[in-house]
């Protein structure tokens, strides 16, 4: 019986995919029959449409050559008579013949039948023409002009040229009539042969069922066939890859990994199918769905790389590993694949080249220093008593010994900017007065060369806020490989001006310009031309990437673009900034710090970015304090898991004048803090998983209390420094605005209202006395005296402190503004209790 079933199992399921294949293919052919005939059905009505219209041009082409006889008939007869009512069927024929033209341009016509009615138009006019020219001659000269211009023939040229349009016209929609007719019956004797095609193509459609069965039968077997070696060469590209790789199910167990994983973590396969992926490495630490922690949204992973994670071998040793991750949508849900890599080989070599580093600053840079600085007192020494040649080989040592020293200080910028290291000094500056610097310091380079600097500065002040020492950095490098790639006797421009809320700085050169191979990568480190200018060395290839670094580090971008009339244009922009109200002008991305598992920090702060938030990230409590000293930060995300059972952190952070203000948001566990963590001075607990929407929430309460709840001090005072030094520890407190006389300080006041203002006796154009009476009024503002002359009497108005700056610490204004906004804010607050 089984026997019987086999051998039936065939032609029963033929039978059945047969019996399939007719009810599909006669739906089908009855459709396109169907659908035949209507379109058949639509052309007959077309060709009938086409002879209507044809016998409608032909009848209006009669009626409008009847209706400019009829005109012409009555002209002759007032012509004879003199009577006007002759002139009626003139007046009608006219008419008439406007409306016949008008419905026979509304007809669909071929260019031909076109080109008739125009010219039949045409001849129409000039014979009204010449109606109405014989008609004012009768009415004004009576019968005899008038028959003599009738009599001269012209009037009946026209009728007679009209007579062989009119014929030309209706030949033409004969013709068309009969073409019309003939297509007809081609469709027709068409529709014979598609209908007995139908017919035969039914007759076939059985045939060709058996065809196609057998041809599936045949396909199907080698579909398999096929699917068999291919998931074996997928095993064994699975097996073969050198990085560890590992199929996560939605739940977070393994479900399967390769060869190289099991050689890597010490486990056989089976071992660990089933078990949780932290088992081996911590790819989504926290609480939650494995999904929602490990980063998983509508649009992908938010962190498909991660770094420097550490798994755990059988043997319970550690492995230093990144990891890169994928996404497989399943029928059972969406499974990660996970890429490892054992990186304790890039570790080793990152050791010996942090080892390198070390050696070249500190066993090279500074014999290299005392080298060049004995070479520049040798090159000085020398004068007139030693020969030319001498003389020319020192300097020809220190400018080396120069070279070796910028290619040292190259290699070590350029690491501690990519490793967040370096330290910057944030002043608000004129970006012009940098690039006037910048001039300076390679204007006897550009003699050498022959080349002329040209500065091309916007007249208004370009106020940044930046490093000048590192802006000149970036502004030397650029300027540099201009005038070398420029030829003698060109020009190096070097442009600043104000563009759509930021600064832009661009250094145009003369050059050949860029090499198209060199222009994608112009930006990495020891990136360099094929060519150099004749007679000088090549450079380090770091300058444009040390560049690059520093201006991402102020917030900017640079790029390259070829110039207009040959050269090359290097660009940077940085954000412009409002000294005033100490925020960046073109309202750029305000700044907050995380501290958090970098993991899941990362994954916030791509997050944020997209809302035009920038942050940082630190994993230790160390990293944190000393990111508050280099940074401003608008606000704190803090992983409460930092914070232990002693809310200690928070408190030491608070504690710093300047952090005093500063808001904080808490990344709790899934469940909500103890009553003694919750009752610190934070905006939100957000518990995990996060919530997009709370953490939305909670930054724009942050971000409007940064942008609006900060209040402004004015500071007048002709020494810049003293303003710069006050700023930097008002920072994170108040913004602080700056005047350096008394009609800049009237007009800031005008502008905007400070909260405080800090006043110098001693001012360029009067005494800072003089601002106290503007000051009074209803609701006077405070004002503090931070002088260096000393005043023995009362003041004309009253004035919040006196302090001098020989006797007085810049710690004790600051806490005298303290007290002062701290007193304003009291008094705020019971004015709204009220």
């Amino acid at each position: 019986m089984i026997g019987e079933d086999d051998q039936t199992s065939g032609p029963r399921s033929f039978e059945l995919r047969a019996g399939l294949a007719v009810l599909l293919l006669i739906p089908l052919l009855l459709a396109a029959l169907a659908f035949w005939f209507s379109t058949e059905y639509r052309r007959l009505g077309s060709t009938e449409d086409e002879a209507r219209q044809a016998h409608a041009r032909q009848l209006l082409i009669s009626e409008l050559f009847s209706s400019i006889k009829d005109a012409e008939t009555g002209q002759r007869g007032f012509v004879i008579t003199g009577n006007e009512t002759f002139l009626e069927p003139y007046r009608e024929g006219r008419r008439d013949v406007q409306e016949q033209l008008q419905a026979l341009w509304s007809l669909p016509t071929t260019d031909k039948e076109r080109r008739h009615l125009e010219r039949f138009k045409q001849i129409s006019d000039a014979k009204f023409g010449e109606m109405e020219r014989v008609i004012g001659l009768r009415r004004s000269g009576g019968l005899g002009p008038a028959a003599a211009s009738v009599s001269e023939g012209y009037g009946k040229a026209l009728m007679d040229e009209l007579r062989s349009e009119a014929t030309k016209a209706r030949a033409a929609e004969a013709q068309r009539l009969a073409q019309t007719l003939a297509r007809q019956n081609e469709r027709t004797r068409a529709t014979e042969q598609i209908s007995w095609f139908i017919v035969a193509m039914v007759a076939l459609t059985f045939i060709g069922i058996g065809v196609l069965y057998w041809r599936s039968e045949h396909r199907r077997a080698g579909f398999e066939r096929a699917a068999r070696e291919a998931a074996a060469r997928r095993r064994a590209i699975f097996d073969s890859t050198l990085d560890a790789i590992i199929l996560i199910n939605p739940s977070g167990s393994i479900e399967t990994i390769n060869r190289s994983a099991s050689q890597l973590f010490g486990y056989a396969e089976d071992e660990l199918i089933r078990r949780d992926i932290s088992l081996i490495v911590d790819l989504a630490p926290g609480e939650g769905l494995f999904l929602d922690r490990i980063g998983l949204t509508d649009k992908g992973l938010i962190e498909p790389f991660r770094h420097n994670l550490t798994a755990r071998g059988a043997n319970g040793t550690t492995i230093p590993v990144e990891a890169a991750l994928g996404i497989m949508p399943l029928p059972d849900g969406v499974h990660i694949v996970a890429a490892l890599r054992d990186i304790s080989e890039r570790e080793k070599v990152e050791q010996i080249k942090d080892q390198f580093l070390s050696t070249v600053s500190h066993e090279l840079r500074t014999p290299l220093t005392s080298i060049v600085g004995s070479l520049g007192l040798l090159r000085g020494s020398l004068g007139q008593e030693f020969p030319a040649a001498m003389l020319r080989l020192v300097v020809i040592a220190e400018n080396n010994a120069n070279r070796l020293i910028r290619l040292v200080n190259d290699l070590l910028d350029i690491e501690k900017l990519e490793a967040g290291e370096m330290s910057f000094d944030f002043q608000p500056i004129d970006l012009r007065d940098v690039g006037a610097r910048a001039l300076d310091a390679v204007r006897g380079m550009a003699e050498n060369q022959q080349v002329e600097l040209i500065s091309d500065f916007a007249k208004e002040p370009v106020m940044i806020r930046g490093d000048a020492e590192r802006l000149i950095q970036v502004f030397n490098n650029l300027l540099a490989n201009a005038i070398r790639f420029t030829p003698a006797e060109r020009t190096v421009s070097l442009q600043i001006i104000r563009r759509n809320g930021h600064a832009e700085a661009s250094v145009i050169d003369s050059g050949p310009g860029i090499d198209a191979e060199l222009r994608n990568r112009l930006f990495t480190r020891f990136a360099q031309s094929i060519q150099s200018p004749a007679g000088q060395a090549r450079g380090t290839g770091l300058g444009l990437a040390i560049s690059r670094e520093i201006v991402r580090n102020h917030g900017g971008g640079i790029w390259y673009t070829p110039a207009p009339s040959g050269g090359s244009v290097f660009s940077f922009n940085l954000p412009l900034w409002n000294t005033v109200t100490g925020q960046p002008e073109n309202g750029a991305a305000p700044r907050v710090l995380i501290c958090a598992h970098e993991s899941e920090a990362r994954g916030i702060a791509d997050a944020l970015e997209n809302r035009s938030i920038r942050a940082d990230v630190v994993d230790t409590t160390e990293a944190l304090m000393t990111a508050f000293s280099r940074q401003h930060y608008v606000a704190l995300l803090l992983d409460y898991h930092y914070l232990g059972d002693n809310p200690r952190l928070l408190h030491e952070i608070h504690s710093d004048p300047t952090l005093r203000n500063l808001p904080v948001i808490a990344i709790a566990g899934g469940d909500e803090p103890g009553a003694q963590l919750a009752s610190l001075d934070v905006i939100d607990w957000i518990p995990r998983p996060l919530d997009a929407a709370r953490l939305n929430t909670a930054m724009a309460s942050v971000i409007a209390r940064a942008r609006h709840s900060m209040p402004l001090i004015l500071h007048v005072d002709d020494d810049t420094d003293t303003l710069e030094i006050t700023a930097a520890a008002l920072e994170g407190r108040a913004r602080t605005a700056r005047a350096t006389d008394l009609a800049s300080a009237r007009e800031m006041i005008a502008r905007d209202r400070p909260d405080v203002v800090i006043v110098d006796l001693g001012l360029p154009d009067g005494c800072g006395e003089q601002l106290l009476a503007e000051l009074g009024g209803e609701a006077p503002i405070p004002v503090i005296i931070y002088s260096a002359q000393e005043r023995n009497g009362a003041f004309a108005n009253e004035v919040a402190a006196v302090l001098t700056k020989s006797r007085r610490s810049l710690f004790t204004l600051v806490e005298t503004i303290n007290e002062i906004l701290d007193r304003q804010k009291q008094a705020a607050e019971i004015s709204d209790g009220r």
